[in-house]
């Protein structure tokens, strides 16, 4: 019997390319510009209707465009764009999309590894082109990455002791009451991990052109950017069914994982237009200090919730 879990990378990357759009749409809306239009005039109707699927868009243009490879560049430059979008895609499987994943008792052990080898991946395939502008993009990820990954794994984590699980399926529910400390943890890592302010040091383009990726064209770019665009429905679709889930089925459950979904974009995009850039020291010093002092202050909560 097919499982519907195995749709889950193809919705992923569907809603993806919406959620891409609402984060530029709000970004633009805050700073009082109109953004990419959900409808266009009629004026402009032989060009095209909307700009819904303006992420869409620019990813097959990438992939109609020539791929320049660095002949500084190793094989990991071609090889590591390819292998971040398996993770990426297989991440998608283990997150619940309206209650649907492929579970097991320990799902969220293999999140977190598929999370952080997709990362690592472009770190690898980045710093390969043997770039300058790369291997900065690559040393800011690193100490974030290694700033970031902490309170993200313990703020999970107090969910898993809650529960008493490692199954994301059964840490499922409205655990933003249960334990607000723990969702402020992980949407805080969430910023982190989509490069959004004021958390987006790796790729900043006034000071090191595009990082990791400064030297992808392409096709290769086109294989990146849709790997981002799965990563924003995967981080996304895991608060929403970690912290704003109400257990249902059937067409509720599609409408309440909406929902959560759009709570939770439209949160990522009210911060990313209203904060901005970090430095590298000030983030990581923040992250040490403030965002580990939450997830472990979570971790407390849970404990004292389990087992006194």
């Amino acid at each position: 019997m097919f499982d519907a879990a195995w749709l889950n990378p193809i919705i992923a990357f569907i809603i993806g390319i919406l959620l891409s759009f609402k984060l530029r749409k709000v970004f633009a809306r805050v700073q009082l510009r109109r953004g990419p239009l959900i409808w266009l005039p009629a004026r402009w109707h032989d060009i095209n209707r909307s700009k819904v699927l303006q992420p869409l868009y620019d990813i097959l243009k990438l992939f109609s465009k020539q791929t320049i490879i660095p002949h500084t560049a190793t094989p990991l430059f071609i090889a590591s764009p390819f292998l971040a979008l398996a993770c990426a895609i297989c991440a998608a499987l283990f997150v619940p999309v309206a209650g649907v994943a492929i579970d097991y008792p320990f799902s969220l052990v293999i999140l977190f590894y598929l999370l952080l080898f997709e990362l690592l991946f472009i770190i690898v395939g980045g710093i390969s082109s043997a770039s300058l502008f790369a291997a900065m993009g690559g040393v800011r990820e690193i100490e974030l990455m290694l700033s970031n990954e902490i309170p993200f794994i313990i703020g999970t984590f107090a969910l898993a002791i809650t529960y008493n699980t490692l199954s994301i399926r059964e840490m499922m529910g409205f655990n933003i009451i249960v334990n607000p400390l723990a969702a402020l943890a992980v949407m805080l890592a969430i910023l982190v991990k989509l490069h959004l302010k004021p958390f987006d040091i790796p790729e900043a383009d006034s000071e090191i052109v595009g990082g990791l990726t400064t030297e992808y064209s392409g096709k290769l770019l086109g294989v990146l950017e849709t790997t981002k665009v799965i990563m924003v429905f995967v981080l996304c679709a895991l608060f929403a069914d970690l912290f704003l889930w109400v257990p249902s089925s059937g067409i509720y459950a599609w409408a309440i994982f909406i929902a959560g979904l759009v709570v939770t974009g439209l949160t990522l995009a009210f911060v990313n237009s209203l904060f901005a850039r970090f430095r590298i020291d000030q983030a990581t010093r923040w992250l040490f200090k403030f965002s580990t002092l939450i997830s472990l202050l979570a971790l407390g909560w849970a404990i004292v919730g389990a087992y006194i």
